[in-house]
């Protein structure tokens, strides 16, 4: 048997000593990490982010940069930290279409339903994943962490759920809404989660989107063209984004299927005697 010179009785003590010493150390080290901006503590309170809406306990704002992307400003207004729970989807609504009234390219119009809605997902900047608009359409989910009586920033990805209509801009103020108060087609909610996960592309989303809204064929979206100011034109979706519009449209209705069928069983559980 192998000997180890030079290790007395003490030695071996003070080795074990550290040896049960080191996973307390580690452990220690990692609560005393520095979190990011944004991340979720588990040590401050979480809250959903439409319940502490009508609670006052935050303010959030929605300004869209076009119809593919949007940023969300979640101001806290209390005096403690919080977790913000983010909805898997939701929807963007311009006010003004809501309303009535100053037409903001200039002069007086009633906006109806000019304004287009539109939905998606959402990032925060510090990282973590999220999700929905309308008016506009979007997708988040996860948590945003919000410091006391500051404002967080959040990058989302949109899809518009109103084909034909103005695109959306900074200078029309939009107002979130959860998705089911925009539209009850199960299919757009299940669209706006994918783009708020990232698992799809955005452009491909969109024809999906445009397919249940507006009920437009995949021919009529083939067809689409995209016209510059030089008077050409060329296709709005490419070959390749209207063949995986068409898969992610086929994935949404499997999601709706899916839950119209766990819905139902409910009601018929809860039917019974």
């Amino acid at each position: 048997m192998a000997k180890f010179h030079g290790m007395g009785r003490g030695s071996w003590l003070a080795w074990a000593v550290v040896v049960m010493l080191l996973p307390g150390l580690v452990f220690a080290a990692e609560r005393q990490r520095k979190l990011k901006a944004g991340e979720y503590n588990p040590a401050d309170e979480t809250v959903e982010m439409f319940q502490a809406m009508r609670a006052g306990d935050i303010a959030v704002k929605l300004i869209p940069k076009d119809s593919t992307e949007a940023r969300v400003l979640i101001e806290n207004k209390t005096k403690r930290p919080l977790n913000v729970k983010l909805p898997d989807a939701f929807a963007g609504v311009p006010v003004l279409a809501q309303i009535g009234g100053l037409d903001p390219a200039g002069g007086l119009g009633a906006r109806g339903g000019r304004d287009r809605g539109t939905g998606g997902a959402a990032q925060p900047m510090g990282g973590g994943m999220m999700g929905g608009m309308g008016g506009m359409g979007m997708g988040m989910g996860g948590m945003m962490n919000v410091a006391p009586e500051k404002v967080g920033n959040l990058k989302v990805a949109t899809v518009c759920l109103a084909h034909g209509k103005p695109e959306p801009r900074p200078k029309i103020p939009y107002e979130i809404k959860p998705i089911d108060e925009f539209t009850d087609n199960v299919e757009i909610h299940a669209i706006c989660r994918m783009v708020g996960t990232g698992e799809v592309n955005q452009r491909a989303a969109q024809a999906a989107a445009w397919h249940y809204t507006d009920g437009m064929s995949w021919q009529e979206l083939a067809a689409k063209q995209l016209r510059s100011a030089n008077g050409t034109s060329r296709p709005y979706f490419s070959p390749d984004e209207i063949k995986v519009g068409m898969r992610i449209a086929e994935t949404a209705t499997r999601v709706a299927e899916e839950l119209k069928k766990q819905r139902s069983e409910k009601s018929d559980s809860l039917s019974r005697p």
